[in-house]
């Protein structure tokens, strides 16, 4: 489950944009000032970041949220595979932030 489009927009600045058939990207570099892409298909439960150095994808989203608070904004994503689960936590403001927490189940 994802944002209808027109949330990421209200709450970071940028609609997702199709790169390839399914797959919706945020490129979130002109409100964070550095280079930060989130890319995500809601078809295939996938997810992939990318914020400098960092490269990460991961398949298995279950819910895919905009989380806003009086301290920020981030992409929180759910995920849940046969033997893994965990939230991947990405603040966009003030500061770009990750977090990622995988447990084993």
């Amino acid at each position: 489950m994802t944002p209808e489009p027109r949330a990421f927009a209200e709450s970071l600045g940028v609609e997702p944009v199709e790169t390839e058939e399914g797959v919706l990207e945020l490129d979130l570099t002109e409100v964070t000032g550095e280079p930060l892409f989130f890319g995500f298909s809601p078809l295939r439960g996938s997810v992939r970041l990318r914020w400098g150095r960092v490269d990460l994808h991961r398949e298995g989203a279950t819910l895919l949220r905009i989380v806003e608070s009086p301290g920020g904004t981030g992409l929180y994503v759910d995920f849940a595979t046969g033997t893994t689960s965990g939230t991947l936590r990405v603040e966009v403001f003030p500061r770009v932030a990750v977090r990622d927490e995988l447990l084993l189940t």
